[in-house]
């Protein structure tokens, strides 16, 4: 984990500091001292794929994202923050909104904004590309600056986040991968049904549970007690629920399971860090218990066993 706080220089210079830090860390902003509070801040970044998770804490301070700001954004992103704790205000076109604890907000590096940090605040943050986002929007122009409060969708993406806070040094890449592409799958959804005033909430719950069995299954598939039942007891749904929303998505539990343990597989048996492993080893460490039955399953899904399948890829 890098941790950088602007205590590390002498405080003359922690403002200009900071300002050049956020810069660099997430996108061009300019700031000034407010409030009562001393000026800090503290960053806590973490790298998940090629996106980077970041904690952001601090007070004494008012961010601006204006004119001269958009116009020095080289690539343009989109900020998805959860308010973790203490006081922000977000302020677009004149318009002030306090944020209060769990509340789910982004900004938009191509729009001007500013956010009143004059208290103390906790935020955890990920940027992205705004095209990730604007192509799964009905109304992509109503994402900047939009608050999502008191809406199961945006708890689950904020669990989702601090999941993949918690848990990125221990992550495989395909996991990696998998938790970006469900954040911003899951956000979407979340902004579209605010969008629409009209909350499918039953479908909604229903896409984020998918996505936390995924989420599970990516974490533990090397578990070889990872059943349907085990995976239904520890989101809290009974196994029949948990096989309707996967059969409503052409899937089962266990046909995810065993995708998920072969795609790992695939990973080890093409790493030439994992050369000295026998292909009975990786089969173990993939959740399989049998060694033959990892063949039948290889086969099926790559059309070849695995030991020739892992020849051709020397």
């Amino acid at each position: 984990m890098d941790r950088i706080a602007s205590s590390i220089v002498a405080e003359r210079e922690q403002l200009a500091f900071w300002e050049d830090l956020v810069c660099r860390q997430l996108l061009p902003m300019r700031l000034e001292p407010a409030g009562q509070h001393r000026f800090s801040g503290e960053i806590r970044a973490r790298a998940v794929s090629d996106q980077g998770v970041v904690l952001v804490s601090g007070s004494g301070m008012q961010g601006l994202h204006g004119r001269v700001e958009v116009a020095k954004t080289d690539t343009h992103l989109h900020l998805a923050c959860v308010h973790l704790g203490g006081e922000t205000r977000i302020i677009h076109r004149d318009e002030a909104v306090p944020l209060q604890r769990g509340d789910v907000f982004l900004v938009d590096s191509r729009q001007r904004f500013a956010l009143g940090l004059e208290q103390p605040f906790r935020h955890l943050v990920v940027a992205f590309p705004t095209h990730w986002l604007d192509g799964r929007l009905a109304r992509p122009e109503l994402a900047s600056c939009a608050v999502l409060r008191n809406q199961p969708l945006a708890r689950q993406w904020a669990r989702h986040l601090a999941d993949a806070y918690s848990l990125a040094d221990k992550l495989s890449l395909d996991a990696e991968a998998m938790f970006v592409r469900h954040s911003v799958e899951l956000l979407a959804q979340a902004l579209n049904e605010r969008q629409d005033q009209q909350p499918k909430r039953f479908e909604a719950e229903r896409a984020a549970l998918f996505m936390r069995a995924c989420r599970l299954i990516a974490l533990e598939f090397g578990d070889p007690s990872l059943t349907r039942d085990r995976i239904a007891s520890k989101l809290r749904v009974s196994s029949r629920t948990l096989d309707r929303v996967f059969a409503e998505r052409g899937e089962t539990i266990m046909r995810r399971i065993y995708d998920e343990r072969i795609r790992q597989a695939v990973t080890l048996l093409a790493d030439a860090r994992a050369a000295h492993r026998s292909v009975t080893e990786i089969a173990f460490a993939c959740g399989f218990v049998d060694g033959s039955h990892f063949g039948r399953v290889f086969m099926a899904r790559m059309h070849m066993c695995p030991s020739k399948w892992r020849q051709q890829q020397g």
